[in-house]
């Protein structure tokens, strides 16, 4: 039984803020998508499964051409509410003193980079279209969100480690789905994976399958991008040497597990279901 509920692990708030958010997208005739912490709270809790870790940010993505309708988007946001701060793609809506973060992808990006009008500001979206491309729906509060499927958010948090390792709990969001995946993706490796069976170990069956299981839904983002492909196989292929990764180093020192043996078996299982055929 869960015991703890999406507002006390995230956003008391979050129908005042999508309230808007939605309203806005719509006149502007761009798609939103929830991400980040909230988008895994919300997707996990759907599962049956609690988040260890909660957060008050909320974080979404738009789909948007250019940096005048982004402009524009963020300008109408003021209007209805939110106030401005030093970040660009950050406002606060007063009503709640509730943190967004608006992230922009799709025309808006060059190679991979959204420069916002200041042109001091640079926001690296690598990997974003390709996951936002698999979004699922879910209803929640009274509205259909679009949100990155769980492999998705672990390959922007894998991404985002990358570019910044201060940024720990990416770590800690990554390791919790590992954790738990496999209660999410059961179904689909007895219906199409027993054949890996033997190749696993029985007494970490659970969080090894689950490793498989999300190498293959990692496959199914990334084959379409030949870049963001060999960015995840190096960010993974770094976990795999003799000595631990930054990663492996991170999961060990917060006794995630117990030995970088289990540690280097999980990403090698990522990394065969990513290669999978």
């Amino acid at each position: 039984m869960l015991e703890k509920t999406y507002k006390e692990l995230a956003s008391l708030h979050f129908k005042d803020v999508f309230t808007i958010i939605e309203e806005v997208c719509r006149n502007h005739g761009i798609p939103v998508y929830l991400i980040g912490a909230h988008a895994r709270i919300l997707l996990m809790l759907k599962e049956g499964l609690e988040p260890a870790r909660g957060t008050k940010d909320i974080d979404f993505a738009i789909m948007i051409p250019d940096i005048d309708s982004y402009d524009s988007f963020m300008s109408d946001l003021i209007d209805m509410g939110f106030r401005k701060v030093n970040e660009p793609y950050r406002v606060i809506l007063d009503k709640t003193n509730t943190v967004v973060d608006i992230l922009p992808f799709g025309q808006i990006e060059e190679e991979g980079t959204v420069k916002f009008t200041d042109r001091k500001t640079e926001l690296s979206v690598i990997g974003m279209e390709e996951v936002l491309d698999k979004a699922i729906k879910l209803e929640h509060e009274g509205f259909e969100i679009k949100v990155p499927p769980l492999v998705g958010i672990i390959v922007l948090k894998l991404i985002s480690w990358d570019e910044k390792l201060y940024r720990t709990k990416d770590l800690d969001d990554i390791y919790e789905i590992i954790r738990d995946y496999f209660n999410v993706a059961n179904d689909e490796f007895y219906e199409k994976y027993t054949s890996i069976l033997d190749e696993l170990n029985e007494e970490d069956f659970m969080i090894e399958s689950g490793a498989f299981m999300i190498g293959i839904g990692i496959k199914n983002i990334i084959e379409e991008s030949s870049y963001l492909k060999q960015k995840i196989i190096e960010i993974i292929d770094k976990e795999l040497g003799e000595e631990p990764g930054s990663i492996g180093e991170y999961f060990l020192q917060q006794n995630h597990f117990d030995n970088y043996r289990t540690v280097k078996r999980i990403f090698s299982l990522i990394s065969k279901g990513i290669s999978y055929s």
